[in-house]
């Protein structure tokens, strides 16, 4: 198997995870079952799921000058992601995100980046070898988007392929963005990109076509418990049912997708075999408590492949 080489830029935080039966009332006290604090930041996320499938991973980010800091960077060494440019940065804390999870295994998420903001074009210029010796951009929207744009440029100038996950939701000028490119929206990213509701499969390919009037990067819409939906050719779309796995937790879910979509495409597979290991990945995460804690290594999912198939898809047309 080749080993894809990939570039991420994005975040890096500290995990607190909080447990709980359901979400309080206002004015209400409720006891947190069970509290974890672990490694996080969908950047340092999707770096870590890269790694796991079998990538040769680098990353540029900031921590900020504080412990939670020197957990990450032996966590990336542990991980065996390249933190070579990933940077202190005094005066500030390191990005803290607060999960809740419910006994459906449904999230929400507070965040305080911290450091994430921090990161600037000076960083992306002292890492500019980076762009040259890798073959995959994998970006998020958690730090600037001055810096998320520069970065797209120099991967378009090195002839980068660039895996956008525009999370979270936030309008983008995706116009800048090229057919060798893919954007992977969850359901309520798409809407703010496409301004299209999302109720149904028919919404998504709407929202599909919307996307494309705007840039002709390919597109893949994450639907939670129902599945992906993909661009494909000749107005027609993929359709990825989700798999069938006892959920704990949606935390990793997109960021284990975004890592087995751009492994899967580095190890040479076609648009849909891509899309199936990423389907896989994501499934696998939903297994787990935690972020990074849930990531699947190749191995895990050749084991699911093994018990449940490696998944159907149905073509849908467009028209």
């Amino acid at each position: 198997m080749s080993r894809p080489k990939i570039l991420v830029v994005g975040s890096l935080n500290i995990d607190m995870i909080l447990e709980i039966e359901r979400m309080p009332e206002v004015g209400e006290n409720l006891f947190v079952e069970k509290f974890s604090m672990l490694p996080g930041g969908k950047g340092n996320n999707q770096a870590v799921a890269c790694a796991r499938l079998g990538a040769l991973v680098s990353m540029i980010g900031k921590v900020g000058d504080d412990e939670f800091g020197e957990r990450l960077f032996a966590n990336l060494e542990q991980e065996n992601v390249d933190f070579a440019f990933v940077t202190r940065q005094a005066l500030t804390h390191t990005g803290l995100a607060f999960i809740f999870v419910d006994e459906k295994g449904e999230n929400r998420l507070l965040v305080a980046p911290g450091a994430n903001m921090e990161l600037s074009l000076t960083d992306l210029d002292n890492a500019l070898e980076l762009f040259k010796s890798n073959e995959f951009l994998v970006l998020q929207l958690e730090i600037p988007q001055e810096v998320v744009k520069k970065c797209i440029e120099y991967a378009h100038r090195s002839g980068m392929k660039v895996v956008l996950n525009p999370a979270p939701a936030q309008p983008f000028p995706i116009e800048i963005l090229t057919a060798n490119d893919i954007i992977t929206p969850n359901k309520y990213e798409a809407e703010v990109l496409s301004g299209v509701k999302i109720r149904s499969i028919s919404d998504a390919i709407k929202a599909i076509q919307v996307l494309d009037e705007r840039c002709p990067a390919r597109k893949v819409i994450t639907l939670g418990g129902e599945g992906a939906l993909a661009s494909y050719e000749n107005n027609q779309f993929v359709y990825l049912p989700a798999r069938e796995v006892k959920v704990e937790d949606t935390t990793a879910a997109g960021d284990a997708f975004n890592g087995g979509l751009v492994v899967g495409i580095g190890m040479g597979k076609d648009w849909i075999g891509a899309l199936k290991l990423a389907n896989n990945a994501g499934a696998i995460a939903c297994t787990k408590v935690g972020a990074q804690s849930a990531l699947p290594h190749f191995r895990d999912v050749e084991r699911l492949v093994e018990r449940i198939g490696e998944g159907e898809v149905k073509i849908i047309s467009g028209n």
